[in-house]
Protein backbone atom coordinates (compact mmCIF):
# COMPACT_ATOMS: atom_id res chain seq x y z
CA UNK A 1 0.00 0.00 0.00
CA UNK A 2 2.72 2.45 1.08
CA UNK A 3 4.62 1.55 -2.64
CA UNK A 4 1.88 2.36 -4.56
CA UNK A 5 1.39 5.77 -2.47
CA UNK A 6 4.37 6.39 -3.71
CA UNK A 7 4.01 5.35 -7.04
CA UNK A 8 0.63 7.52 -7.22
CA UNK A 9 2.33 10.26 -6.44
CA UNK A 10 4.86 10.27 -8.90
CA UNK A 11 2.80 9.24 -11.83
CA UNK A 12 0.27 12.18 -10.52
CA UNK A 13 3.56 14.58 -11.21
CA UNK A 14 4.01 13.38 -13.90
CA UNK A 15 0.92 14.15 -15.45
CA UNK A 16 0.67 17.35 -14.08
CA UNK A 17 3.96 18.53 -15.48
CA UNK A 18 3.13 16.87 -18.88
CA UNK A 19 -0.45 17.44 -19.12
CA UNK A 20 -1.23 21.23 -17.80
CA UNK A 21 -0.52 24.83 -17.44
CA UNK A 22 -2.57 27.57 -16.87
CA UNK A 23 -4.25 27.44 -20.24
CA UNK A 24 -4.99 23.47 -19.78
CA UNK A 25 -5.88 22.80 -16.11
CA UNK A 26 -6.27 19.26 -14.88
CA UNK A 27 -9.95 18.61 -13.22
CA UNK A 28 -9.58 15.68 -10.44
CA UNK A 29 -12.12 13.66 -12.90
CA UNK A 30 -8.98 13.58 -15.19
CA UNK A 31 -6.27 12.86 -13.00
CA UNK A 32 -8.61 9.82 -11.00
CA UNK A 33 -9.39 8.53 -14.58
CA UNK A 34 -5.86 8.42 -15.59
CA UNK A 35 -4.42 6.94 -12.85
CA UNK A 36 -7.21 4.22 -12.92
CA UNK A 37 -5.61 3.22 -16.24
CA UNK A 38 -2.47 3.04 -14.49
CA UNK A 39 -4.37 0.41 -12.48
CA UNK A 40 -4.24 2.22 -8.96
CA UNK A 41 -7.24 2.54 -6.30
CA UNK A 42 -7.85 5.88 -6.26
CA UNK A 43 -10.39 9.05 -4.90
CA UNK A 44 -11.52 12.49 -4.59
CA UNK A 45 -10.27 12.33 -1.19
CA UNK A 46 -6.58 10.74 -2.41
CA UNK A 47 -5.64 13.41 -5.15
CA UNK A 48 -6.70 16.24 -2.91
CA UNK A 49 -4.17 14.86 -0.30
CA UNK A 50 -1.57 13.58 -2.92
CA UNK A 51 -2.03 17.42 -4.10
CA UNK A 52 -1.40 18.86 -0.79
CA UNK A 53 1.22 16.58 -0.09
CA UNK A 54 3.45 17.74 -3.48
CA UNK A 55 2.43 21.50 -2.20
CA UNK A 56 4.38 21.44 0.84
CA UNK A 57 7.20 19.57 -0.87
CA UNK A 58 7.21 22.76 -2.85
CA UNK A 59 6.06 21.99 -6.34
CA UNK A 60 3.82 25.12 -7.28
CA UNK A 61 0.80 23.43 -7.99
CA UNK A 62 -2.07 25.63 -8.61
CA UNK A 63 -5.71 24.93 -7.50
CA UNK A 64 -8.99 26.03 -9.28
CA UNK A 65 -11.83 26.15 -7.19
CA UNK A 66 -14.61 24.79 -9.69
CA UNK A 67 -16.71 21.28 -9.50
CA UNK A 68 -14.64 19.47 -9.58
CA UNK A 69 -11.73 21.16 -8.80
CA UNK A 70 -8.35 21.72 -11.25
CA UNK A 71 -5.08 21.84 -11.03
CA UNK A 72 -1.93 22.88 -12.84
CA UNK A 73 1.67 23.13 -12.38
CA UNK A 74 2.65 27.05 -11.97
CA UNK A 75 5.84 28.50 -12.10
CA UNK A 76 8.57 26.00 -13.90
CA UNK A 77 12.60 25.71 -13.87
CA UNK A 78 11.61 27.53 -17.75
CA UNK A 79 8.80 29.28 -18.60
CA UNK A 80 7.77 28.89 -22.06
CA UNK A 81 9.60 32.48 -23.53
CA UNK A 82 13.03 30.94 -22.23
CA UNK A 83 11.92 27.48 -23.72
CA UNK A 84 11.43 29.09 -27.06
CA UNK A 85 14.79 31.08 -26.88
CA UNK A 86 16.84 28.08 -26.45
CA UNK A 87 14.61 26.05 -29.32
CA UNK A 88 15.53 29.24 -31.61
CA UNK A 89 19.34 29.12 -30.81
CA UNK A 90 19.92 25.52 -31.45
CA UNK A 91 17.69 25.35 -34.44
CA UNK A 92 19.72 29.01 -36.16
CA UNK A 93 23.17 27.78 -34.61
CA UNK A 94 25.58 26.49 -37.79
CA UNK A 95 27.46 24.86 -35.13
CA UNK A 96 25.14 21.95 -34.22
CA UNK A 97 23.78 19.58 -36.90
CA UNK A 98 20.16 19.10 -38.21
CA UNK A 99 20.50 15.81 -36.47
CA UNK A 100 21.94 16.50 -32.74
CA UNK A 101 19.25 19.57 -32.67
CA UNK A 102 16.19 17.53 -33.35
CA UNK A 103 17.46 15.47 -30.26
CA UNK A 104 18.36 18.79 -27.99
CA UNK A 105 14.83 20.33 -29.04
CA UNK A 106 12.85 17.71 -28.36
CA UNK A 107 15.19 17.24 -24.72
CA UNK A 108 14.09 21.19 -24.53
CA UNK A 109 10.49 20.25 -25.74
CA UNK A 110 10.30 17.78 -22.39
CA UNK A 111 10.98 20.57 -19.93
CA UNK A 112 7.07 22.00 -20.78
CA UNK A 113 3.54 20.56 -20.85
CA UNK A 114 2.88 18.57 -24.11
CA UNK A 115 0.58 21.41 -25.92
CA UNK A 116 3.48 23.62 -25.49
CA UNK A 117 5.99 21.03 -26.46
CA UNK A 118 3.76 20.95 -29.86
CA UNK A 119 3.92 24.87 -30.57
CA UNK A 120 7.55 24.89 -29.61
CA UNK A 121 8.24 22.07 -32.58
CA UNK A 122 5.79 23.96 -34.82
CA UNK A 123 7.65 25.65 -38.31
CA UNK A 124 11.07 23.93 -37.55
CA UNK A 125 12.96 23.26 -40.48
CA UNK A 126 16.50 22.08 -40.34
CA UNK A 127 18.37 23.14 -43.50
CA UNK A 128 21.59 20.85 -44.30
CA UNK A 129 22.57 24.26 -45.74
CA UNK A 130 24.08 26.67 -42.64
CA UNK A 131 24.02 22.98 -40.69
CA UNK A 132 27.74 21.65 -40.12
CA UNK A 133 27.48 17.30 -41.10
CA UNK A 134 30.38 16.18 -38.46
CA UNK A 135 28.99 15.13 -34.99
CA UNK A 136 32.75 14.47 -34.27
CA UNK A 137 32.26 18.23 -32.82
CA UNK A 138 30.65 17.62 -30.28
CA UNK A 139 33.20 14.53 -28.95
CA UNK A 140 36.09 17.46 -29.27
CA UNK A 141 34.55 20.35 -27.03
CA UNK A 142 34.14 17.18 -24.60
CA UNK A 143 37.68 16.03 -24.41
CA UNK A 144 38.90 20.09 -24.89
CA UNK A 145 36.57 20.61 -21.41
CA UNK A 146 37.83 17.49 -20.03
CA UNK A 147 41.75 18.82 -20.44
CA UNK A 148 40.96 22.32 -18.93
CA UNK A 149 39.63 21.02 -15.73
CA UNK A 150 42.04 18.31 -15.21
CA UNK A 151 44.77 21.48 -16.66
CA UNK A 152 46.28 19.10 -19.18
CA UNK A 153 47.52 19.40 -22.48
CA UNK A 154 46.11 17.95 -26.09
CA UNK A 155 47.05 17.44 -29.13
CA UNK A 156 45.51 17.21 -32.66
CA UNK A 157 45.82 17.94 -36.35
CA UNK A 158 44.50 20.77 -38.03
CA UNK A 159 42.67 20.51 -40.87
CA UNK A 160 42.00 23.52 -43.93
CA UNK A 161 40.38 23.43 -47.35
CA UNK A 162 41.50 22.92 -50.92
CA UNK A 163 40.39 24.56 -54.06
CA UNK A 164 38.27 21.46 -54.69
CA UNK A 165 36.86 21.63 -51.42
CA UNK A 166 38.67 19.01 -50.14
CA UNK A 167 39.93 18.74 -45.90
CA UNK A 168 43.61 18.25 -45.63
CA UNK A 169 45.37 18.38 -42.74
CA UNK A 170 48.22 21.89 -42.39
CA UNK A 171 51.55 21.43 -42.59
CA UNK A 172 51.53 17.60 -43.53
CA UNK A 173 49.28 16.22 -40.46
CA UNK A 174 51.99 18.22 -38.31
CA UNK A 175 50.55 17.42 -34.59
CA UNK A 176 50.49 20.27 -32.57
CA UNK A 177 50.82 19.98 -28.86
CA UNK A 178 48.86 22.38 -26.62
CA UNK A 179 47.87 23.81 -23.61
CA UNK A 180 44.04 24.81 -23.39
CA UNK A 181 43.23 27.45 -21.05
CA UNK A 182 39.81 28.70 -22.34
CA UNK A 183 36.85 27.60 -24.40
CA UNK A 184 34.68 30.64 -26.08
CA UNK A 185 31.98 30.96 -28.47
CA UNK A 186 32.37 33.79 -31.31
CA UNK A 187 30.80 34.05 -34.71
CA UNK A 188 28.69 30.93 -34.11
CA UNK A 189 32.00 28.91 -34.31
CA UNK A 190 33.51 27.21 -31.15
CA UNK A 191 37.37 28.61 -30.61
CA UNK A 192 39.77 27.38 -27.90
CA UNK A 193 42.65 29.65 -27.25
CA UNK A 194 45.71 28.33 -25.22
CA UNK A 195 49.70 28.19 -25.75
CA UNK A 196 50.47 26.13 -28.42
CA UNK A 197 53.89 24.90 -28.36
CA UNK A 198 54.61 25.42 -32.36
CA UNK A 199 53.81 28.97 -31.93
CA UNK A 200 55.74 29.75 -29.03
CA UNK A 201 52.65 32.02 -27.56
CA UNK A 202 49.05 32.06 -26.58
CA UNK A 203 46.67 31.44 -30.08
CA UNK A 204 43.45 30.29 -30.74
CA UNK A 205 42.17 27.50 -32.64
CA UNK A 206 38.26 26.84 -34.27
CA UNK A 207 36.88 23.78 -32.36
CA UNK A 208 35.60 22.28 -35.82
CA UNK A 209 38.46 22.19 -37.48
CA UNK A 210 40.77 20.30 -34.71
CA UNK A 211 41.21 16.85 -36.05
CA UNK A 212 41.87 13.52 -34.10
CA UNK A 213 42.19 15.32 -30.74
CA UNK A 214 43.77 13.08 -27.99
CA UNK A 215 44.04 13.99 -23.99
CA UNK A 216 47.71 14.02 -22.96
CA UNK A 217 49.37 12.68 -19.90
CA UNK A 218 50.96 16.28 -19.67
CA UNK A 219 50.47 19.17 -17.57
CA UNK A 220 49.55 22.73 -19.11
CA UNK A 221 51.86 24.88 -19.79
CA UNK A 222 50.91 27.40 -16.77
CA UNK A 223 49.12 30.86 -17.56
CA UNK A 224 50.74 34.13 -17.44
CA UNK A 225 49.38 36.28 -14.18
CA UNK A 226 48.00 38.16 -16.26
CA UNK A 227 46.45 36.56 -18.85
CA UNK A 228 43.07 37.76 -19.25
CA UNK A 229 40.14 35.80 -21.81
CA UNK A 230 38.19 38.63 -22.44
CA UNK A 231 40.89 41.16 -23.66
CA UNK A 232 42.56 38.56 -25.50
CA UNK A 233 38.78 37.64 -27.60
CA UNK A 234 37.68 41.31 -27.69
CA UNK A 235 41.50 42.62 -29.75
CA UNK A 236 41.45 39.33 -32.02
CA UNK A 237 38.34 39.96 -35.28
CA UNK A 238 37.46 36.58 -35.74
CA UNK A 239 40.33 34.76 -34.30
CA UNK A 240 42.94 35.55 -36.98
CA UNK A 241 46.46 36.23 -35.12
CA UNK A 242 48.49 39.75 -36.14
CA UNK A 243 50.45 42.15 -33.87
CA UNK A 244 48.65 44.58 -31.60
CA UNK A 245 48.79 48.22 -32.44
CA UNK A 246 46.74 51.19 -31.02
CA UNK A 247 44.75 52.44 -33.73
CA UNK A 248 42.33 55.56 -34.05
CA UNK A 249 39.19 55.75 -36.40
CA UNK A 250 36.94 58.20 -37.38
CA UNK A 251 33.50 57.03 -37.40
CA UNK A 252 30.01 58.46 -38.69
CA UNK A 253 27.50 58.83 -35.24
CA UNK A 254 25.33 55.96 -36.95
CA UNK A 255 27.76 53.64 -36.34
CA UNK A 256 27.88 54.22 -32.26
CA UNK A 257 26.06 50.70 -31.60
CA UNK A 258 28.17 48.72 -33.90
CA UNK A 259 31.45 50.10 -32.46
CA UNK A 260 30.30 48.94 -28.84
CA UNK A 261 29.76 45.65 -30.10
CA UNK A 262 32.87 44.94 -31.16
CA UNK A 263 34.70 46.60 -28.84
CA UNK A 264 32.36 47.12 -25.78
CA UNK A 265 30.87 49.96 -23.77
CA UNK A 266 34.50 50.98 -22.33
CA UNK A 267 36.32 51.77 -25.56
CA UNK A 268 37.71 55.01 -25.76
CA UNK A 269 35.86 57.55 -28.12
CA UNK A 270 36.00 61.29 -28.57
CA UNK A 271 33.82 63.75 -30.76
CA UNK A 272 35.36 64.96 -34.05
CA UNK A 273 32.65 67.25 -35.30
CA UNK A 274 28.39 67.06 -35.60
CA UNK A 275 28.66 63.84 -37.80
CA UNK A 276 31.83 61.95 -36.04
CA UNK A 277 33.40 60.84 -33.57
CA UNK A 278 36.93 59.46 -33.15
CA UNK A 279 37.94 55.76 -31.45
CA UNK A 280 41.02 54.77 -29.82
CA UNK A 281 41.45 51.03 -28.90
CA UNK A 282 44.03 48.48 -29.63
CA UNK A 283 43.57 45.86 -31.99
CA UNK A 284 45.09 42.83 -33.69
CA UNK A 285 46.01 44.23 -36.63
CA UNK A 286 45.43 41.53 -39.06
CA UNK A 287 43.48 41.08 -42.81
CA UNK A 288 40.63 40.61 -41.05
CA UNK A 289 40.68 43.65 -39.32
CA UNK A 290 41.46 45.86 -42.49
CA UNK A 291 38.25 43.66 -43.75
CA UNK A 292 36.13 44.71 -41.07
CA UNK A 293 36.95 48.34 -41.69
CA UNK A 294 36.53 47.89 -45.19
CA UNK A 295 33.01 46.82 -45.15
CA UNK A 296 31.63 49.69 -43.85
CA UNK A 297 32.50 51.28 -47.26
CA UNK A 298 34.18 54.82 -46.10
CA UNK A 299 31.78 55.25 -42.74
CA UNK A 300 34.98 54.01 -40.77
CA UNK A 301 38.23 55.18 -41.59
CA UNK A 302 41.89 54.52 -40.43
CA UNK A 303 43.28 57.66 -39.03
CA UNK A 304 46.35 56.29 -37.67
CA UNK A 305 49.03 55.21 -37.57
CA UNK A 306 50.34 55.59 -40.51
CA UNK A 307 51.34 51.94 -41.27
CA UNK A 308 48.18 50.56 -40.95
CA UNK A 309 46.59 52.75 -43.59
CA UNK A 310 49.08 52.17 -45.81
CA UNK A 311 48.24 48.25 -45.29
CA UNK A 312 44.65 49.55 -45.87
CA UNK A 313 45.41 50.75 -49.50
CA UNK A 314 47.63 48.06 -50.17
CA UNK A 315 44.50 45.37 -49.70
CA UNK A 316 42.56 48.30 -50.92
CA UNK A 317 44.42 47.91 -54.86
CA UNK A 318 43.90 44.26 -54.32
CA UNK A 319 40.82 44.44 -55.98
CA UNK A 320 40.77 46.68 -58.74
Amino acid sequence: MKNEKKSRIIYLLKYLMEESDEHNPISTRDITEYLITLGMSVHRETIADDITLLQESGIDLIKIKSSPNKYFVGTRKFEFPELKLLVDAVQSSKFITAKKSEVLIDKISNLTNSKRADLLKQGIYFSQDNKPLNEQIYYNVDIIHDAIQRNQQIHFKYFEYTSEKVKQHKHKGYIYEFSPYTLFWSDDHYYIIGYSKKHWSIISFRVDRMDKIVLMDKAIVPKKEDYDPEYYTSQVFNMYSGSKTNVELQCVNSLMDVIIDRFGEDVETSIIDDGHFMVTTEVSTSPTFLSWVFQFDGRIKILSPTVIIEQMSAMAGKYV
